[in-house]
């Protein structure tokens, strides 16, 4: 068994102290991996929410691109048509200027 009379007497006054450290220790210890977890899972959920948020965002640009595209091919098709319209139309003039004047094409 354990007697409190066969520790030294010197061991007996700083034993408390000690303890109390100690304990102070473990708490310290402890708190700050709670603290650790808590700022990890905050983190996390950050994290996760801006990807969320860029996925968002990518996903809009992409779509906005693609009209954009859309958008564009529709008025370079619109501008062929209004040049050939009006290259055509241009021919037809030169060659009823040509008949006119009784111009000979080579």
């Amino acid at each position: 068994m354990y007697d409190r009379d066969f520790m030294n007497p010197q061991l007996q006054v700083w034993m408390p102290s000690v303890l109390a450290l100690f304990a102070a220790l473990i708490v310290v210890v402890i708190t700050a991996g709670l603290n650790t977890r808590a700022l990890s899972a905050q983190i996390d959920a950050l994290r996760n929410q801006i990807e969320g948020q860029m996925s968002t965002l990518r996903a809009e640009v992409r779509g906005e691109i693609v009209a954009l595209r859309a958008e564009m091919k529709q008025e370079m098709a619109e501008l062929r048509l209004e040049i050939r319209t009006q290259l055509l139309d241009l021919i037809h003039r030169v060659e009823r200027l040509e008949e006119q004047r009784g111009l000979v094409r080579p």
